[in-house]
């Protein structure tokens, strides 16, 4: 019984614990902290996923409990982890595109804001810094920037959102 035991555990052990998490994994898909503070916030965070258990009866049947409590609690992390780095900007790349984009960051490159796919709803968060930006160039005196924020005005006041300075 012990042999088992060990060797379920050692095969989770060496399924769960060679996942890990950088930031050639990820592309910046909104305005939001650098990839190290959103994991770093996210990171302390995800233990609030986890659930715990009750398990009564045989010793194999509560060894069973709590393994597959473990598994259901990584699987909740994981998804928490997603869902964290998401709302601060970061995305799972595709399979190889985010080695490249981590490149073209560090190269001086602004990030596109929309990266792959697009969360809905984020073409308002981009409209309404873009229109921030027109908004100062155009008090400025740039009239391409005025004629841009008239453009994006009516996008937002369309969408139901009516911008103002700040």
């Amino acid at each position: 019984m012990k042999i088992n035991t060990l060797m379920a555990l050692g095969a989770i052990a060496t399924l769960c614990g060679c996942q890990t998490s950088n930031q050639s994994d990820y592309m910046q898909i909104g305005y939001g902290p650098s990839f190290d503070v959103a994991h770093a916030q996210c990171e302390m965070q995800k233990g609030s996923a986890d659930q715990g258990y009750i398990a009564i009866g045989s010793p194999g049947f509560v060894a069973g409990a709590g393994i597959g409590n473990a598994l259901g609690n990584l699987a909740a992390e994981d998804q928490y982890m997603k869902n964290c780095l998401i709302l601060s900007g970061w995305k799972r790349a595709p399979h190889g595109q985010g080695t490249a984009a981590v490149a073209a960051v560090a190269a001086g490159a602004t990030p596109t804001p929309y990266g792959i796919a697009r969360a809905p709803g984020s073409w308002i968060n981009t409209a309404l810094l873009d229109w921030s930006d027109a908004n100062n160039k155009c008090v400025a005196g740039d009239k391409a920037a005025c004629a841009s924020r008239a453009n994006l005005g009516a996008k937002l006041r369309a969408a139901g959102i009516n911008p103002s300075p700040v």
